[in-house]
C-alpha cells in the first residue's frame, strides 16, 4: 500500500484534458517526462468552462493538509472547504492580479503531477505559507519508484508553474526558479523538519515521512531531488482563418511543432545550468492568450463559480 494516497479529486479529468502525442523526450538518464495536454476546442478557441468547474472540486484539496481535510471530515462540513479555500487564497494574493494569475499555473501543476506523474503533494506551496515558510515558487511532491520495501526509492518533486505568451520565455523563466530552488533546499526544508509534518500529518504518517526524507533518520531509503515543471503559453493561430476541422487539424499540428521545437531548448537549459543528474517532468498547455486567460481564469475561480 502506497505511503501516501493522491488528495485530487479525478473524476472527468480525462474529458478535460486531451493529452497531444509525440515522439520528443528530453533524453534524460534519469527518469522523465515531457507532455502536452489541450482543453476542449469551440469554435476554434479551448474552452476553459469544463477545466473552472474540475478546479474549483479540487481547490480546497489544493490548499488544504490532508490533517486539515479530515478535520472539515469529522466535523461535517466539507461543504465548507471550497469557500474557506477561496478565502485563504484571496488573503495569500493580497488582490495582486500578478500573483492569482500566477497562481493558476501552480493549480495545474499540482493536478498534472497528483494524476499523470502519480506523485500525492507533501505540502502546496499555500500550505507552506500558512505555516511560516519561504517557499514561493511551488509546492513539493512525492513519487514513489518502486514497492520494494527492502530498498525503497522516492523522490522529492520540487514544483514550479510559468504561464507566460512566449512558450520559450516560460521556459527561460522556469529555470530562473528551478535554480533557486535547487540551491536552497536545506533551508526550505528545515522548516519541514522542525514543525510542518506533526501539523499536516497523523503522527504515525509523520513519523514515516520524517524517516524518508530528514538525512539524519534515513534507514537504507534511496531519495533524490526532482523537478515538476507546468508551462502554459499561447498557441498563437488566428481563429478566423479556418474552418472548425481546419483549426482542430492546425492546433494539434502547431502543438506538435511547439513541442518538438523546444525540447531540445529544455535540454539544453538542464545542460547549461548543470542539472542533468536530477529527473524533470514538464506538463505543457496551451491556451488562446495566457497573459490575459491566466488572470481571467482565476479570477472566476476565486469569485467562487461566477
Amino acid at each position: 500500500m502506497a505511503l501516501l494516497a493522491k488528495t485530487l479529486k479525478d473524476v472527468g479529468f480525462d474529458g478535460i484534458f486531451a493529452e497531444v502525442e509525440h515522439t520528443e523526450s528530453l533524453g534524460l538518464r534519469n527518469p522523465h517526462e515531457l507532455r502536452m495536454f489541450h482543453l476542449d476546442i469551440s469554435n476554434n478557441t479551448f474552452s476553459f468552462h469544463a477545466m473552472h468547474d474540475f478546479l474549483l472540486s479540487n481547490i480546497g484539496r489544493y490548499v488544504f493538509s490532508r490533517a486539515q481535510m479530515e478535520r472539515f471530515r469529522v466535523e461535517d462540513n466539507m461543504e465548507a472547504v471550497g469557500a474557506k479555500a477561496i478565502h485563504l487564497l484571496k488573503k495569500a494574493g493580497n488582490v495582486d492580479v500578478d500573483w492569482i494569475g500566477e497562481e493558476l499555473g501552480d493549480i495545474l501543476l499540482y493536478v498534472f503531477l497528483e494524476q499523470i506523474l502519480g506523485a500525492p503533494k507533501l505540502f502546496s506551496k499555500i500550505e507552506l505559507m500558512n505555516y511560516g515558510g519561504t517557499l514561493d515558487r511551488g509546492g513539493v511532491h512525492l513519487l514513489s519508484l518502486g514497492e520494494d520495501d527492502t530498498n525503497p526509492a522516492y523522490q522529492l518533486v520540487f514544483g514550479n508553474s510559468n504561464v507566460i505568451g512566449d512558450l520559450r520565455d516560460a521556459i527561460d523563466s522556469a529555470f530562473s526558479s528551478l535554480i533557486a530552488v535547487r540551491d536552497n533546499t536545506a533551508s526550505e526544508f528545515q522548516l519541514v523538519e522542525n514543525t510542518v509534518f506533526t501539523r499536516m500529518y497523523d503522527p504515525e504518517t509523520a513519523e514515516k515521512l520524517k524517516d524518508i526524507i530528514i538525512p539524519s533518520k534515513k534507514k537504507n531509503v534511496e531519495i533524490d531531488r526532482a523537478f515538476g515543471v507546468f508551462l502554459g503559453y499561447s498557441l498563437g493561430l488566428d481563429a478566423e482563418s479556418y474552418s472548425h476541422p481546419e483549426f482542430r487539424a492546425e492546433a494539434t499540428r502547431k502543438m506538435r511543432t511547439d513541442i518538438k521545437a523546444h525540447a531540445t531548448y529544455i535540454t539544453q537549459k538542464i545542460r547549461e545550468a548543470k542539472m542533468g543528474t536530477h529527473s524533470f517532468y514538464f506538463y505543457v498547455l496551451p491556451f488562446n492568450d495566457a497573459d490575459v486567460e491566466k488572470e481571467s481564469v482565476m479570477t472566476a475561480l476565486l469569485d467562487g463559480g461566477a
